[in-house]
């Protein structure tokens, strides 16, 4: 199979959500897990819209005029997140997972991004390998939680508006030692809700669905806008860093049940975040 690496365009959608779809469907299953995706529609959606981020690298794998695969990277802030990445069923084991992730990479080194960080499942031994082959680290192992929607409702959760950026950056920088500004931005504008922990002065922030990452001054605030998002959406899902014993263990006390376990990976500079914080898929 001759492949060739281009940019995709807008009729590769449905493939592409097809192929994105059925891979990670396939992984999932033959695991014992539930799919990440609820339908193929669903996830076509969430490669269209990742398409037409301006600060998003889409990059195809293209048989002839035939989609075979795809890779995204953010670069919605200081670190870029990798995510999704995946490759056509009757293509697999023919390396094109690698050249997608060498293509990204190296598009990362040209636009002068260092450090490089996606979120991969535990289980899944070959993307393992092949991150760790090209130089990511695991540096935290993360539980994708069910978020039972039954609990108390802060007072002081709310909407997060974008008067509110400028302290989740703050926040954002305290805790994650990065800034992720572009990122709130970006998704606000996709539909994707956030809230914060208003008491009078901004605590902690969540961006709801899987795709956003959460901060917080404290396990109290967290849990109460992971409680918040259960409440506000439905099938809600949060990834809590296992090393964060207490936070991990009130979540599961509160009735949150674990679905999966995932790495948190890192390729270049890396500094652990100081503080309570919660994961997107990508970092």
């Amino acid at each position: 199979m001759a492949v060739e690496l281009r940019r995709p365009q807008p009729a590769h959608i449905a493939d592409l959500g097809r192929i994105c779809f059925d891979a990670f469907r396939d992984i999932a299953e033959s695991h014992g897990f539930p799919p990440d995706f609820p339908s193929v529609e669903f996830t076509q959606g969430i490669v269209g819209l990742l398409m037409q981020q301006e600060a998003v690298y889409a990059v195809g794998a293209f048989d002839g005029d035939t989609p075979r695969g795809s890779n995204f990277m953010n670069m919605w802030g200081d670190a870029a997140g990798i995510g999704p990445i995946s490759v056509d069923l009757a293509a697999q084991g023919e390396g094109i997972g690698k050249l997608l992730m060498q293509d990204t990479l190296t598009h990362a080194k040209q636009r002068g991004i260092e450090s490089v960080r996606l979120c991969q499942d535990s289980f899944n031994m070959r993307s393992l390998a092949l991150y760790a082959s090209l130089g990511f680290e695991v540096k935290e192992p993360l539980a994708y939680l069910t978020l039972a929607a039954d609990g108390r409702v802060d007072d002081a959760f709310r909407p997060a508006t974008p008067a509110d950026h400028t302290a989740m950056d703050a926040l954002c920088n305290d805790v994650y030692r990065i800034s992720r500004k572009g990122e709130y931005a970006a998704l606000a504008a996709a539909g994707f809700p956030a809230f914060v922990i208003d008491g009078g002065r901004i605590t902690g922030y969540i961006i709801g669905t899987a795709i956003g990452h959460g901060v917080a001054e404290s396990d109290d605030d967290m849990l109460a806008l992971i409680a918040g998002i259960a409440a506000a959406m439905p099938d809600a899902h949060a990834l809590v860093p296992m090393r964060q014993g207490a936070l991990y263990r009130r979540a599961l006390a509160a009735g949150h049940r674990n679905r999966k376990v995932m790495n948190l990976m890192a390729y270049g500079p890396y500094e652990e975040p100081q503080g309570t914080y919660c994961p997107s898929v990508s970092f």
